[in-house]
């Protein structure tokens, strides 16, 4: 669960992160959208239904696995909760704000009674060991003073009272976390809909960054202002998918009518140029046949312009990151940008 910021409260929100997290979690959501950014930045910036939020993001394989979305954190439970509590439209902040408050209540409770039951668990179980002992040396009368001056009886049940309690903790504790998840899910999908409907900011990876990146603790509104006050960190580096999309996306805006030949001429000019960048172009090399193959089926009549950058990259992506036969590997060799 997110950690308690070190920098304390501010009037009005609690700050359940800290700027570190906030931009951790920043660098690895932008690396995540810059690398797939051809294959969901248009079904994104058209999404209006808080429920197709994770379609779209699962659409990308391995998803899982990368540390935007590893397990619960910062934003894992939307690929696991995908149903609102009972069927409903809408989370809101308060009712996250008030599960998380209950479930740090019970998560509490529940260490506190852990302190208390083991070590009373133990002292019962010594002195039910010694008293078996005892019974089998024989004396039932020194057997009975023994229990009694061991406290059998009452350090047993003081355990097992303990032990009862405790069992009842975690199992609340679970519920609530798992509510927590739940909502938290929904809330971020509703709050990624939200950013995509404000037409605030113009749709990238970095923006898309900056407004996921304090979910599902914060709204879209409280992380993107978190995240551009530290503009002085945010200049990672960009991803070579997408700086192959903005080429892309550079060479298709000048056209009126979609090009083959013109597209797959200039794009292989633009990689080789002197003033190219070389690790740009050593992304690609390998991949010059699965590019060519994408042009060659593409037709740009079946899409508007703006959509032919997603399109194009998108199936890219898909045949330069499939598993490769050796025949096919040895092809790709023949057919590499030089």
């Amino acid at each position: 669960m997110p950690k308690r910021a070190k920098n304390g409260k501010k009037p009005g929100i609690d700050e359940l992160l800290d700027d570190d997290e906030i931009f951790d979690r920043f660098k690895e959501l932008k690396r995540f959208f810059e690398h797939n950014w051809g294959r969901i930045g248009l079904e994104l910036q058209g999404v209006r239904n808080p429920a197709k939020v994770t379609p779209i993001l699962k659409s990308i394989p391995g998803i899982e696995w990368w540390q935007s979305f590893r397990e619960h954190e910062p934003l894992g439970c939307l690929l696991k909760y995908e149903s609102a509590i009972g069927g409903r439209a809408e989370i809101t902040s308060r009712e996250v704000s008030i599960t998380r408050k209950q479930f740090k209540e019970a998560d509490d409770a529940q260490h506190k009674l852990s302190s208390e039951f083991y070590p009373a668990q133990k002292k019962a179980d010594e002195v039910t060991v010694a008293l078996n002992v005892l019974k089998s040396q024989g004396g039932d009368l020194a057997v009975g003073e023994a229990a009694d001056k061991l406290r059998v009886a009452e350090l047993v049940a003081h355990a097992n009272r303990l032990n009862a309690e405790f069992q009842e903790a975690q199992k609340r504790c679970r519920e609530l976390r798992d509510k927590l998840l739940v909502e938290s899910a929904w809330y971020a999908r509703a709050e990624i809909v939200k950013f995509v409907l404000s037409e605030r900011h113009s749709a990238s990876p970095t923006s898309f960054a900056k407004a996921m990146a304090g979910m599902p603790e914060y709204g879209w509104v409280h992380s993107l202002r978190r995240c551009t006050k530290m503009k002085d960190k945010l200049n990672t580096r960009v991803e070579y998918p997408y700086q192959l999309f903005q080429l892309v996306a550079e060479l298709t805006r000048k056209m009126k009518t979609f090009d083959l030949s013109k597209l797959e001429n200039e794009l292989r000019d633009a990689l080789l140029a002197n003033n190219a960048d070389p690790l740009l172009r050593a992304y690609v090399s390998p991949h010059w046949r699965y590019m060519k193959r994408v042009l060659s089926d593409f037709h740009g009549n079946d899409f508007r312009p703006f959509e032919w950058p997603y399109k194009i990259i998108g199936k890219f992506m898909e045949y330069a990151e499939k598993p490769k036969t050796l025949v096919e590997v040895e092809l790709a060799k023949l057919e590499e940008l030089k």
